[in-house]
């Protein structure tokens, strides 16, 4: 586990406000890692109180929202708040797609003591978490990784998982061929043999793991592609009306969640097909958390497909912020405001 900054920081009376480009140099991966395994470790034992996602759907483009998300970890000193404008049509003008800021609180007083880039911790938290269930859930060996999406989520995802795993060959898929040639150039300049394809079906046919990172309305993997053995992180649709899988990638594999309530309300790849009784209830084998914890499965056999179905978790945000805030104090780091 990460070693903790001092928790005995006394806050200051202003409002330290934290920028992206800090909160970027006060974590590494690791640390991200770290913190998300402790999180939802937190999620699983009742130790972090938090509830679900609250989104406020934005006319337009699929999937614009607004969301927060709010938790209370009970070993940490900060409780607080991530509110996130959502606008997936903002990729292609190389803006960020969410935006926002995480709103701690001291404890005694309930006194607001930082606001933190959110853009940037959601960044981190993220393939953290994809790279925990990675670790836990896929064969130790997995060595060929896919990527469906380029976009910065992508790219994160493949520093994270291969801190957890030997990967050497990566392939990649996206909507925009030109992009995804460009993606997969920048990953052969890491030392990763990397190829763009040209279908979803080439780019995870024979994959050790497949990690979705898309904003897709309808389903872009199907079930029929995957092969034995295969971990799926699908990480792109946090919001019900948003769709990366369809019902055979579903009803193939054994399925673990980050945080029940919130896959029961936001995950509409699997309460669709439980609704109609397509999806067997015992398919879904409970948090990863509750795995890391020791209170339910992992993967069984080597050719058991495992799916690691991610809607992000209001504790993983807060363990982190929490992480930053006393790190940008101990540093002298951030900036102090008065509200």
């Amino acid at each position: 586990m990460a070693l903790y900054p001092s928790q005995s920081v006394r806050p200051t009376a202003g409002l330290l406000v934290v920028d992206g480009r800090t909160v970027e140099a006060l974590v590494t991966a690791q640390d991200a890692i770290d913190l998300a395994d402790a999180a939802l470790r937190k999620t699983s034992n009742g130790v972090a109180h938090q509830d679900v996602r609250r989104t406020l759907d934005l006319p337009g483009v699929p999937g614009a929202c607004l969301s927060l998300m709010y938790a209370s970890p009970a070993d940490r000193p900060l409780f607080g708040a991530k509110v996130l404008s959502v606008s997936p049509q903002n990729f292609e003008d190389g803006l960020p797609s969410h935006q926002g800021g995480v709103l701690l609180f001291e404890r005694e007083h309930g006194r607001p003591v930082a606001l933190i880039n959110a853009h940037a911790i959601t960044g981190l938290r993220t393939p953290a978490a994809s790279a925990v269930a990675t670790r836990t859930l896929s064969r130790a060996d997995s060595c060929d990784l896919t990527l469906i999406g380029y976009g910065e989520q992508a790219e994160r995802h493949v520093d994270a998982i291969a801190l957890v795993r030997p990967i050497t060959r990566i392939r990649v898929w996206g909507r925009d061929p030109g992009k995804a040639a460009r993606f997969a150039e920048a990953q052969s300049r890491k030392g990763y043999s990397t190829t763009a394809c040209s279908t979803v079906r080439d780019a995870v046919e024979g994959a050790d793991i497949v990690c979705t990172v898309t904003s897709a309305k309808f389903p872009i993997l199907e079930g029929k592609w995957i092969s034995a053995g295969t971990h799926i992180n699908a990480v792109g649709a946090s919001i019900a009306s948003l769709k990366e899988l369809d019902v055979d990638c579903v009803t193939r594999s054994s399925i673990w969640v980050d945080y029940m309530p919130m896959a029961m309300t936001s995950a509409s790849d699997l309460t669709e097909p439980l609704g109609d009784g397509r999806l067997d209830p015992s398919q879904i084998i409970g948090e990863i958390g509750a795995v890391l914890n020791g209170d339910v499965r992992g993967r069984r056999d080597p050719s058991e497909i495992t799916l690691y179905r991610s809607l992000g978790v209001p504790a993983q945000d807060i363990e982190l912020a929490n992480f930053i805030y006393l790190k940008a104090k101990d540093l002298g780091l951030g900036v102090e405001v008065s509200l």
